[in-house]
């Protein structure tokens, strides 16, 4: 795995971590927003809601970042593994 990939994964981790709550908070914030404004006020609910609709994007693309390189972390020790189970049984 590369060191840029990598970082990005620690980085992404580390967001989820100490602030994956926040993510969730404002879009519980912001969906308020949108059912107790005016129902003719239709710029204020279009803004709450593609502020909420983005924060969800952000954070479910964090957590795609970090499950994508698990997922291929885990590939890579089967393999690994596989490989050495394979070279021990031809030797």
């Amino acid at each position: 795995m590369n060191d840029e990939r990598q970082q990005k994964y620690r980085r992404a981790r580390e967001v989820l971590a100490d602030a994956g709550w926040l993510f969730d908070d404002f879009v519980n914030a912001e969906m308020r927003r949108v059912l107790t404004s005016d129902p003719d006020d239709m710029t204020t609910r279009e803004l709450a809601y593609n502020r909420a609709r983005v924060a969800t994007e952000v954070k479910a693309g964090l957590a795609g970042l970090v499950e994508e390189y698990e997922a291929d972390l885990q590939l890579k020790e089967r393999r690994d593994h596989l490989k050495e189970s394979l070279h021990a049984r031809r030797t």
